[in-house]
């Protein structure tokens, strides 16, 4: 599923993803399918696609507190005014987690690239989002570090990682991995009511 595409960046691992909307794709995503805690791949021309988790959602409306007249509603400008571009969108923050090899091998580690702009924005699929957290030794977890160090300076982090810990859980709910998952989800539960983020 095409999501949109890179319009900016915050760091070498926080992006801003421009939502396809309707006209720009046959079918534009919903709400659920970029929603908090959301796994995307930003594919790379040297075949590397950049993972992310999505964990904030912004609106644009430029719209918004211009009281001038309106000649035309939004229904006829399409009508009559074909060239009109509307520029309410919809924008979601990316943290960068790791990367896949062009030969498909996964690293959970900084990627040594950035993302390129109007590069496109992806929805991972179940597969490729196991694949990403298997390791030799099981589960592999060690972008979680990172995520909890985005989360001292932004509070909805940390309910992201909620959300991924419990997405994690529902696609390994048994063995060593659900028990990891679960003491880190309690962890991280403590931490979230201790700080009154709950």
């Amino acid at each position: 599923m095409r999501l949109g595409k890179v319009v900016s960046s915050e760091s070498h691992l926080q992006y801003v993803c421009q939502v396809y909307g309707p006209r720009e794709v046959a079918e534009p995503p919903t709400p659920d399918q970029y929603a908090l805690g959301s796994f995307v791949a930003l594919p790379l021309p040297d075949g590397r696609r950049l993972v992310g988790i999505i964990y904030n959602t912004r609106l644009h409306n430029p719209h918004y507190g211009v009281y001038g007249p309106r000649l035309s509603t939004v229904e006829e400008l399409s009508v009559f005014s074909p060239d009109y571009l509307d520029e309410t969108r919809t924008l979601v923050d990316v943290a960068i987690v790791g990367y896949f090899s062009p030969e498909g091998k996964p690293y959970q580690e900084t990627p040594p690239v950035a993302a390129n702009v109007n590069g496109e924005v992806i929805l991972m699929d179940r597969h490729s989002i196991l694949r990403f957290h298997h390791s030799e030794h099981g589960t592999k977890l060690a972008y979680l570090p990172l995520l909890m160090g985005l989360a001292r300076s932004n509070l909805i982090m940390m309910q992201t990682v909620m959300r991924v810990l419990q997405s994690l859980l529902e696609m390994f709910p048994e063995g060593a991995a659900a028990l990891q998952l679960r003491v880190l989800q309690q962890n991280l539960a403590w931490e979230i009511r201790v700080q009154g983020l709950a």
